[in-house]
């Protein structure tokens, strides 16, 4: 098992234990985390702080998979690694199950920035405009202009 792949059991299991000390002990002091709604939360105690709230409250006993997709090094020190997640949420305004991306940036073996991007189903993006979701988001604007 790689370190990263410690370092993502270690989140996993924090997230599913609702513990936001230990899902934040993973990230470097001065790290900063995009999450799925696009606020940035910068600093270890802020993101500890931040995720007790939510698993408190709206994804109280929720239970979290995430495994890597992909890795490359930016340096001697820093690695760029691409994860995949499934929340399942049991009760709640998020009930449910959920799927995300996640773009992380480790430093030193703890995470310096991580951004979370729910996924979604193209269609209901596109608002289920069959000629919209059938092209790529590249080619919508040609649909627009004729």
């Amino acid at each position: 098992m790689t370190a990263v792949d410690e370092v993502l059991t270690e989140m996993a299991r924090a997230w599913n234990a609702g513990d936001g000390t230990a899902w934040a002990a993973n990230f470097a002091e001065d790290a900063d985390f995009v999450d799925v709604v696009g606020r940035v939360q910068r600093g270890r105690e802020v993101i500890a702080a931040e995720h007790q709230k939510i698993f408190d409250t709206i994804y109280q006993g929720s239970h979290l998979e995430i495994r890597q997709v992909g890795s490359r090094p930016l340096d001697d020190r820093t690695l760029l690694v691409h994860t995949a997640s499934t929340l399942r949420v049991p009760a709640g305004p998020r009930a449910g199950e959920w799927h995300a991306i996640q773009t992380k940036v480790f430093r030193d073996g703890r995470i310096l920035a991580f951004h979370n991007t729910g996924r979604v189903d193209l269609a209901d993006f596109a608002h289920h405009d069959e000629a919209l979701a059938d092209r790529a988001p590249q080619e919508w604007g040609q649909i627009a202009s004729g």
